[in-house]
């Protein structure tokens, strides 16, 4: 080599070094950068054979938790819960979601079932802080639904549904933890403030079911939900439809038929009621499944959605007796009797649907409907059949 192109390379040598440093050092940030972005938008459940290690270091530290109780003097049985367990982990970076189950025993009898109850943890890797979740320390038959982008977070939200109580008139709740990256925790989303109409709408979920049987006025308590992303945009909306039939001392029905949708928008969660019964009964067409159990998804629109008809059967029944509740009184309808008539027997209809002709709904105390076909109030009938409450129907008469 030329001596002089010696001396120019060995001048050049620091400042190539600095060059590869700082195109190394870009890169490592970079890298470090996606890796930690990656971290924060992941989410994934572990399981003992997944990451046995983890999963052990997790067990550990909620020893105090796990511990089976004591039991005291004379204290029942099915009040301690000798065996609690790891029921579920989900890891978000250094930020865990620990679900623990606890029962009486390992195995229990089949009428004992019920007595298993849930609560949720955060727990920091880090840190090895833990906390209980507020709104989620006791759920009972807690069960896993699925993660639901809800948004604006990349972060999928954990959803579950859960019984208030067991030795009740539970409410069966759909709830969401979601991850509030501010302070690297798991929080119960807040769902609405469960006033008027939507009083299915409470802070730490939504109720979906309950057990109506002795719970005052109401008859009949409907509700389907469904997660899916209406707009395509990646994030999933809620939509709900609940349908309340309840009735005061004089038998008057009051149908309380409500839909709402929770959607992602401008960086926000946020409800917005529907108000026109066209795209309710088209957003209820998209969110029924096959296995359905409620009559909202068993029946057609022209009978389940009715609202703004009471006006109507004011009008054409204005001196009608209170309505009775009973099957019996509708077993003896008969083909040529005018609705007049029926009304007269049995009292006024709590509802009013058709697609061509006249359907005047009965709300029966068990659940069940009474559906009458008639072109008016004094031609004879045109059917009438009595649907149980899985959607079965039957003839109050025969055909002709």
């Amino acid at each position: 080599m030329n001596p002089r192109n010696h001396v120019k390379l060995r001048r050049l040598l620091p400042w190539l070094g600095l060059f590869i440093s700082l195109v190394f050092t870009a890169s490592t940030q970079a890298t470090l950068l996606e890796t930690k972005t990656e971290t924060i938008g992941t989410f994934r459940w572990i399981h003992p054979n997944s990451d046995p290690q983890l999963w052990q270091q997790i067990e550990s530290a909620f020893q105090d938790e796990l511990t089976p109780d004591d039991a005291k003097p004379g204290q029942d049985k099915l009040d301690v819960y000798c065996y609690k367990y790891l029921q579920k982990i989900g890891v978000l970076g250094h930020s865990v979601l620990v679900i623990i189950g606890r029962r009486p025993a390992k195995e229990t009898a089949s009428e004992n079932a019920w007595d298993e109850y849930y609560s949720a943890f955060n727990f920091d890797l880090d840190t090895k802080q833990k906390s209980s979740i507020e709104h989620a320390d006791v759920m009972w038959k807690w069960k896993f639904k699925k993660l639901a982008k809800f948004g604006p977070s990349p972060v999928p939200d954990v959803t579950f549904t859960y019984l208030t109580c067991t030795e009740c008139e539970p409410y069966l709740i759909f709830a969401s933890l979601y991850y509030e990256e501010a302070k690297s925790a798991w929080r119960v989303r807040s769902w609405g403030d469960g006033k008027d109409d939507l009083w299915w709408t409470v802070n730490d979920g939504l109720i979906v079911d309950f057990d109506n049987i002795g719970s005052g006025d109401t008859v009949s308590f409907d509700c389907v939900y469904g997660v899916l992303d209406l707009k395509g945009t990646g994030f999933d909306d809620l939509v709900m439809r609940c349908k309340e039939v309840s009735y005061n001392d004089s038998g008057r029905a009051k149908i309380n038929d409500s839909t709402v949708i929770y959607s992602s928008s401008s960086g926000q969660f946020k409800r917005r009621q529907v108000t026109d019964e066209f795209e309710a009964v088209e957003l209820t067409a998209k969110i029924c499944r096959a296995n359905s159990a409620g009559l909202l998804c068993k029946l057609p629109a022209y009978i389940t959605a009715t609202s703004g008809q009471n006006a109507a059967l004011d009008a054409m029944f204005p001196k009608a007796p209170k309505t009775v509740r009973d099957l019996a009184h509708f077993r003896a309808l008969k083909r040529t009797m005018s609705m007049s008539e029926v009304v007269r027997q049995c009292g006024e209809p709590d509802e009013l649907g058709g697609s061509g002709i006249n359907i005047f709904i009965y709300h029966l105390d068990d659940g069940s409907l009474v559906a009458i076909g008639s072109a008016d109030t004094t031609g004879p009938l045109l059917y009438a059949n009595h649907i149980a409450t899985t959607g079965k129907s039957s003839a109050l008469f025969p055909s002709e």
